[in-house]
């Protein structure tokens, strides 16, 4: 059993205004244009949609039913290529909820992530950016909601920005106009970089295109503010041949670290701030228990899964408190598609999907917890899926590998849910 310890403001994956973009995938001079999509998802009748951006000049109207998905392809302008600032900050308004998955894809090239509402937002942040075997550059961007800001980055990396070299220890302080947005690229590692924002802002953080077992892929995730951090996670398995992958913990104090995968247990005091490594290798989950909230990726190291040799991919780790009764998940076309399911133990036979109960999978225990994850073949191609269970939360994660190529995030929630295991987050423990 995880200890009882205080939870935080928990994230939620809809709602009625959101702001994204889309940081560089791969190298522009190699590379060719990209296809960017917003898959978004309505839960009402008729709801309204639209889609704008200010340079370039885009506006798009649209009407989605409840239970209904629908792919917006995005202008290529919308990447953001280098060190700068952009005006081309996507801005999505609806009349009722929605929820929404961002796609970048290029050949050979992949990455999803699930676009946070602006009620999601906050004003401190921690980078994570993958940093193993690879010559590109490691990223992350800082978006601006409708009021001006200005934002201290606290850098754990040299960037070059506006013609002048900030070396590693330094305070660059930025201000951003209403839905500008900031990309900062560095050929050394950002983890640990701290971000402080006068007015709530968006942040994504990742890599142009990381590799080290296979091709390098692009990898972006949005995070979520410190106040929305966590204590308790559980990593599954993945269900390939998984050789040796990495979790990152990032921290924002001192924090006491306990894991456990199968029979081994370690316990660390983490310095702050810091991403530490963790590594990962087997069938077997991870358990990890916090003494302060921590944010906790998973990057998967790419490899082999039958004749497919697939690339890296990147992916936020949801607490245990975020867990939801209902999800909506995605397959993608020219990936075999996954979801990974963490649920209790003795709630495992309530989970459905479509409807329908999912039968003969293999269920296994995470030592230590009270808890089970199996995984579930999706098929190839594009289709969406509700995932559900009728009482008790759980959790889910989706993954795809493709020939050198593969994404993977957490499933989306759906409205209605009760998504805590707990009622009494709405104090955070990181201050």
């Amino acid at each position: 059993m995880f200890p009882l310890l205080p939870v935080t403001a928990s994230s939620s994956h809809f709602g009625k205004e959101f702001i994204t973009s889309f940081m560089q995938n791969g190298n522009p001079r190699t590379v060719q244009a990209g296809d960017l999509k917003l898959l978004i998802t309505g839960y009402a009748p008729n709801t309204s949609v639209t889609i704008s951006m200010k340079q370039p000049a885009v506006r798009v109207a649209a009407t989605v039913n409840a239970g209904q998905m629908m792919s917006v392809k995005i202008p290529p302008e919308a990447e953001m290529i280098g060190s700068s600032i952009f005006d081309n900050t996507l801005k999505v308004q609806a009349d009722k909820d929605i929820s929404i998955l961002s796609l970048s894809y290029k050949p050979h090239t992949a990455s999803t992530t699930i676009v946070y509402p602006v009620t999601s937002l906050g004003t401190e942040y921690y980078v994570v950016t993958p940093n193993v075997g690879t010559d590109q550059y490691r990223e992350f961007a800082i978006i601006a909601w409708a009021e001006p800001t200005s934002v201290d980055v606290y850098l754990r990396g040299e960037v070059a920005f506006q013609g002048k070299t900030h070396p590693r220890g330094s305070n660059l302080t930025i201000v951003l106009q209403p839905y500008q947005a900031v990309q900062l690229q560095s050929s050394m590692d950002l983890s640990g970089t701290k971000i402080v924002s006068q007015k709530p802002v968006a942040v994504y953080s990742g890599h142009t295109c990381i590799a080290r077992q296979i091709h390098c892929d692009h990898v972006s995730e949005q995070l979520l503010p410190l106040s929305s951090w966590g204590t308790n996670f559980i990593i599954p398995s993945l269900p390939l041949n998984m050789e040796y992958d990495i979790v990152f913990v990032s921290t924002s104090r001192k924090t006491r670290v306990d894991t456990r995968i199968g029979d081994s247990k370690s316990s660390r005091n983490l310095p702050a701030p810091r991403a530490v490594l963790y590594g990962i290798q087997g069938k077997s989950a991870m358990s990890l228990s916090a003494s302060a909230g921590i944010q906790v990726t998973f990057f998967c190291d790419g490899g082999t899964h039958g004749t497919l040799k697939y690339d890296p991919f990147f992916m936020t780790i949801p607490d245990i408190s975020s867990y939801c009764r209902v999800y909506h998940i995605y397959g993608h076309d020219q990936f075999e598609n996954y979801a990974l399911i963490i649920a209790k133990t003795l709630e495992t036979s309530g989970i459905t999907m479509d409807k329908r109960p999912l039968r003969n999978l293999q269920w296994n225990l995470v030592a230590g917890t009270e808890y089970s994850w199996a995984s579930h073949s999706l098929g190839h191609g594009y289709r969406i899926h509700i995932v559900e269970h009728a009482s008790s939360p759980f959790g889910l994660l989706s993954v795809g590998v493709g020939n050198h190529k593969a994404y993977g995030s957490p499933a989306v929630c759906a409205p209605g849910n009760n998504n805590n295991n707990n009622n009494n987050n709405n104090n955070n423990n990181n201050n």
